[in-house]
């Protein structure tokens, strides 16, 4: 009952209604395995999407002979290319080297500038609180954009970090979560997935595109059940109301 009503005072944030969203991904091929039917169904919409990858992926290729800074410029590339698939001509590569070793302070400091300069109303990033999760750049950057949550809405924290303006979003949406919420109907756009994953050549051969998109078919039939609307991308969603001083928030799951 005591949910019930907190739910109704300060509901879900509808994550299909907004205008601008920005997708910020660990590695430049992670927003297209999570979120490429969503952010497809958005483009599709109308729609502005930008993207946002903060590191550089050089630690790894399915050939051996890949790194460095040659992998970086063709992950990249593949990065652009899907991206342009999905609709999206809007991305930002910042300058953190894969692997986790930089400050989750300082990858929140340069998210919050991203958030200013683009100004979206929803921004979506890997939730760092799933207990199984164990890439330490997929846990520092859905912390370092949890922190920005409340950075980029004050001008003062802003000129700290020696950036001018602000912006509150007005949701905040976790993928690669095992307490979803709140759920987008992407039967339309489920085979944007593939098509996303296959331009990722340095990444994936074709039957690693194959057994993500079984899985995540498999996830999207078991998240659409649960609304009856089919297959379904799922994501824990949070308002401004929910994200400082409000625990009941991380019991919402429906």
């Amino acid at each position: 009952m005591f949910l019930s009503i907190l739910k109704h005072v300060a509901p879900l944030p509808k994550l299909g209604s907004f205008e601008r969203y920005l997708f910020i991904g660990p590695h430049p091929d992670d927003i297209e395995v999570a979120c490429a039917p969503t952010v497809k169904a958005l483009t599709d919409a109308g729609k502005h999407v930008s993207l946002v990858v903060l590191t550089d992926g050089r630690m790894g290729a399915i050939d051996p002979k890949l790194s460095g800074d040659e992998l970086v410029e063709i992950r990249k590339a593949e990065a652009l290319a899907s991206a342009k698939l999905l609709g999206v001509t809007d991305v930002t590569f910042l300058p953190f080297a894969d692997g986790g070793m930089y400050r989750t302070e300082d990858a929140a400091c340069e998210l919050a500038k991203q958030i200013v300069r683009l100004r979206p109303d929803a921004v979506f990033a890997p939730d760092p609180n799933v207990i199984s999760e164990c890439h330490i750049d997929h846990i520092k950057t859905g912390q370092a954009a949890k922190t920005t949550m409340n950075m980029a809405p004050f001008e003062s924290v802003m000129q700290s970090i020696g950036f001018s303006g602000s912006h509150s979003v007005k949701a905040l949406a976790f993928y690669y979560t095992d307490k979803p919420n709140t759920y987008v109907p992407v039967k339309k756009t489920f085979s944007a997935r593939a098509e996303a994953l296959s331009c990722h050549k340095s990444q994936f051969d074709e039957k690693a595109v194959s057994d993500i998109c079984m899985y995540f078919k498999l996830r999207s039939i078991r998240l659409g059940l649960r609304k009856l609307r089919g297959l379904c991308d799922g994501y824990r969603a949070l308002s401004p109301v929910h994200m400082h001083c409000f625990p009941e928030a991380s019991e919402w799951v429906r």
